[in-house]
């Protein structure tokens, strides 16, 4: 993977061509490795769910990416910035923690990074934006499954091996106040250490 840009090949297309190598390599020969699961188990054991989550949650991603729904919203935000520094980090702050409660919170990262780098062309500080961003982006990611997919992989084995399904109404009860009482609190110690110090 180290060599991918150098070889030009995709990511995607090293993870399938690994899986089928490994594949053809249990499967091929005439006496099976000892001890490996035949390749019908290993497929009956997959979460297809997860995976199909997967899929579905970076197709929109790369929907919102294409239609630039999310530099739309970083350019609606970026007078804000020149204008207030403080009023500009606290919008950024909390437009984002639930926006990354919906959508998947790499991409929305992402591209706000790019908008802060490019407002250090105005004079504007980027470093603590950056960290306000990180900040509210992890935490509000936190609100949902669809924020954090890892959250619905903690789920999904959750309900397969201990046999007990987490209702939604379950889930917010727990993750709502969470989110809100961590994103107050890095708030509040993000503006006092890094904007408040760069406000103008």
């Amino acid at each position: 993977m180290a060599l991918r840009e150098v070889f030009g090949v995709k990511l995607g297309f090293i993870a399938l061509t690994g899986a089928i190598t490994l594949v053809l390599l249990l499967e091929l020969p005439g006496e099976r490795v000892k001890g490996a699961p035949s390749f019908e188990e290993v497929m009956a054991e997959l979460d297809w769910r997860a995976i199909f989550f997967y899929v579905a949650l970076f197709a929109l991603v790369g929907g919102l990416e294409r239609t630039h729904v999310l530099d739309a919203l970083a350019q609606a935000l970026k007078p804000v910035f020149t204008q207030s520094y403080a009023l500009g980090a606290t919008l950024l702050y909390w437009v984002t923690v639930p926006i990354v409660g919906i959508v998947e919170h790499d991409a929305y990262i992402l591209t706000f990074l790019h908008t802060i780098k490019d407002l250090q062309a105005d004079g504007v500080a980027p470093w603590p934006l950056w960290w306000m961003l990180l900040w509210s982006g992890t935490l509000g990611s936190n609100l949902t499954v669809a924020g954090a997919p890892a959250l619905y992989a903690a789920l999904n084995i959750c309900q397969r091996e201990e046999d007990r399904r987490v209702s939604l109404r379950e889930f917010l009860s727990w993750s709502v106040p969470f989110t809100l009482v961590s994103a107050v609190v890095c708030y509040l110690i993000g503006m006092l250490i890094w904007v408040m110090p760069y406000a103008k």
